[in-house]
């Protein structure tokens, strides 16, 4: 966003849609309504199972600072699934690119970028937290209890609003179903120039992701080695389902960022199976975990199972009263006619 707020000479250099015809290229071509169809019903699926998750994080979150983080990880999630679910499903549905709704696209991208950057370290953060609980839980304690857990999500907060204000957005290209940095790719030969430093910055991202987590997940291995049965026996049973969900979690954006890194260091467009790979890699990374939770977090099974039960039985009761009250109105009615 820095190029819209005080940088208007370069923005009106790379985002000038000038001598652009979008109908250029034909609407078929930049279109793909079984690839939206499929987005549209997973953002209907995975929105609801976020509800109960949420509020079996909230209702355990002083139990463990984990649980603040998984709150404020799934809360990224939310914030960012509506838009490779709906946002980009209905654009691409309708062969829209960015110079159709240069502003809207835009923005979009803009704050795309923060809930992708924010939720990229808030999920490493996360997985530090579960090997350090696990492993050394004195340390853990120093870390992430007594409110401290919320410095490490102020800090998730400014990375997202470093790419938030200082980095080109990702733009959606309908007629490749994917985001670039450039937002005439397509019409124009990719413009490298422009997108040096957002590629470097990218590349510096995804491979502290690619090799973070993989390099935290092999410590804790060798404190499981070393440590052997005392460490295993320490660690309760939901703990160690925990650090699996985790686990799961953060070998999904790892798998996602390479992907996406794949792509974007291409040459020449990726074909359709590597575009899908990456798009739908980076849709699940923020529609699977409620699915994560609920599969292997018994706490969560758990007080979903109550809530629903608690829903059940209220609307059953307003149902009764519902039907109380226009039983006894027919007999108030029928005592006075007769």
């Amino acid at each position: 966003m820095e190029y819209i707020l005080w940088n208007r000479k370069e923005f009106g250099i790379i985002y000038n849609c000038t001598g652009i015809n979008v109908d250029n290229v034909p609407i078929d071509k930049k279109s793909y309504p079984i690839a939206v169809i499929i987005c549209i019903i997973l953002g209907f699926i995975y929105y609801p199972l976020y509800l109960p998750c949420l509020y079996s994080f909230w209702k355990n979150r002083t139990k463990n600072p984990c649980y603040i983080l998984l709150i404020y990880l799934s809360l990224l999630d939310i914030g960012m699934l509506w838009v490779p679910t709906f946002v980009y499903g209905f654009l691409s549905l309708n062969g829209v690119v960015y110079c159709s709704f240069p502003s809207f696209n835009y923005f979009i991208g803009c704050f795309g970028l923060f809930f992708w950057a924010a939720e990229c370290s808030a999920d490493l953060i996360l997985g530090i937290n579960r090997c350090l609980e696990a492993a050394f839980p004195n340390i853990a304690k120093k870390l992430f209890y007594n409110n401290r857990v919320y410095i490490w999500i102020t800090f998730c907060n400014l990375y997202g609003l470093y790419w938030l204000l200082f980095r080109h957005p990702y733009i959606f290209n309908g007629r490749i179903f994917e985001v670039s940095f450039d937002p005439l790719n397509g019409y124009r030969p990719f413009r490298m120039e422009f997108f040096n430093e957002d590629l470097l910055s990218y590349t510096i991202h995804n491979t502290i992701l690619a090799l973070g987590s993989p390099i935290i997940y092999s410590i804790f291995s060798i404190c499981v080695f070393f440590k052997g049965r005392v460490l295993i026996d320490s660690v309760s049973k939901e703990e160690k389902l925990v650090f699996i969900q985790v686990f799961i979690i953060s070998m999904l954006n790892t798998s996602a960022g390479i992907s996406m890194s794949y792509n974007m260091y291409q040459t020449e467009e990726p074909g359709t199976l590597a575009i899908m790979i990456a798009y739908f890699s980076w849709l699940h990374i923020h529609g699977l975990p409620p699915i994560i939770y609920l599969t292997l977090n018994k706490t969560v099974r758990n007080n979903t199972k109550a809530l629903l039960k608690n829903v059940f039985n209220s609307l059953k009761a307003f149902k009764i009263s519902i039907l109380g009250g226009f039983i006894n109105n027919q007999q108030n009615m029928q005592s006075m006619i007769g």
